[in-house]
């Protein structure tokens, strides 16, 4: 039987491997990816609306927002319908910035095998571009980094050229745009989950039973090590340390950011659904988590005790599997939970996120905002003007963000 990690969105010591990994340099098969530049096909996937967004504030009757404070202005800019292949929409997975451009990547709920890859142009906050697309025809793509024009894709695949169906791909990127210039490599367990990249090292999580934290040194394609992590989900930096979260239950890891050595490994509540899809965001001394069932979770990372905790909300008529919290993402003082079918709840502090200590001062929620189209949030990330929403089936909606920081404090 097949194991997939695109079933998470139904619910809306060190161990040396010397043999795991290994490169595949051959050209890819022809029918097995699909590259469109076409601006002109590219462009009939991309609706631009420029509407305003209201946030719902009814939560403050609950207790929960503060009256009065209203520090964020969301634009809906455009909607993209999700890519297909062979007739069947797939879903956004994960979301990464960079350079105004927006990668994001797609799956496909159970059976067959199926992804993409979106490039888009976000350099002109009022009208951003789809400006390149791959499909690929046996692989989900589960996550997703770039760095010095090439684009890392966490795999789940049905090649039998591998020695388990977890697998990073290489793609070169030029001019912005994809190419089918592509290196292939094989990482243990069921799925590759989500990559990143620091200065030195490429870090590779693969999940379910035998998850992974694959730690590839880049000059050289070499594994540094591999160090057993069950259910590893996700992984980000800052530039200073890399941070890992796990599931069943959640554990939040953290890894060097020059040399790629373990440094800490805290056990957390929450991330206790099988094969659900959890992130992290880090930010210097504090790392944000959206931890499924745990809700959302700030962590510091002096000594992993939580500074804040959000509850995934409680909303009448849909059952909790499906309101649980998939993706949480941060904008100096601003924090986007993706909460399945409730939405995207959004809340806000007196201190920026990056500061350099561990207080987050009145973190308070502000309000609730949903697309009718978006069957289940499975993703949002915010970047500078943009907040990328991820809804299933029901697309992607790009929206531009205006944050007052009237009364900006300073990092220190």
């Amino acid at each position: 039987m097949k194991l997939k990690l695109s079933h998470i969105f139904i619910f809306s010591g060190l161990l040396v491997l010397p043999g795991i990994f290994n490169n595949c340099t051959e050209p890819p098969e022809n029918d097995r990816i699909i590259v469109e530049n076409d601006l002109g096909v590219l462009s009939s996937r991309v609706t631009y609306v420029n509407q305003p967004v209201v946030l719902d504030t009814s939560l403050q009757s609950t207790g929960l927002a503060k009256p009065g404070v209203n520090p964020v202005t969301l634009t809906l800019v455009a909607e993209v319908d999700p890519p297909s292949v062979d007739g069947q929409a797939l879903q956004a997975t994960d979301i990464y910035v960079k350079s105004n451009k927006a990668y994001v990547a797609y799956n496909m709920i159970g059976e067959p095998y199926l992804g993409a890859v979106d490039v888009f142009n976000i350099k002109d906050e009022e009208d951003p571009e789809l400006i390149s697309s791959m499909l690929f025809t046996d692989s989900d793509v589960n996550g997703l980094t770039f760095k010095s024009n090439h684009l890392y894709l966490a795999l789940a695949t049905s090649r039998e050229a591998f020695n388990t169906p977890a697998v990073v791909e290489k793609v070169r990127v030029r001019n912005g745009q994809l190419t089918d210039e592509i290196e292939s490599f094989d990482v243990p367990s069921w799925a590759a989950t989500d990559v990143e990249v620091s200065s030195n090292h490429l870090f590779v999580t693969s999940g379910a039973d035998s998850g992974h934290v694959t730690v590839i040194k880049l000059s050289s394609d070499d594994v540094v090590f591999s160090y057993p992590v069950e259910d590893a989900r996700g992984v980000a930096t800052d530039g200073d340390d890399v941070a890992v979260v796990a599931g069943t239950p959640a554990r939040l890891v953290t890894f060097d950011y020059d040399s790629g050595e373990l440094l800490d490994d805290w056990e957390l509540e929450g991330a206790s659904i099988n094969f659900s899809k959890s992130t992290v965001e880090i930010h210097r001394r504090k790392a944000v988590l959206a931890l499924g069932d745990g809700g959302t979770q700030i962590i510091c990372l002096d000594d992993g005790e939580p500074i804040e905790q959000i509850a995934p909300p409680v909303v009448a008529d849909l059952i909790p599997s499906v309101t649980v919290t998939n993706a949480a993402t941060t904008d100096s003082k601003t924090l986007y939970m993706s909460n399945g079918e409730a939405g995207v709840y959004v809340a806000w502090t007196k201190d920026k996120f990056s500061s350099k200590d561990c207080d987050v001062d009145d973190l308070q929620m502000i309000g609730q905002f949903r697309f009718d189209d978006l069957q289940s949030v499975n993703h949002v990330k915010v970047d500078k003007k943009h907040l990328i929403v991820a809804g299933g089936l029901g697309g992607l909606k790009i929206l531009e963000v205006e944050e007052d920081d009237d009364d900006d404090d300073d990092d220190d």
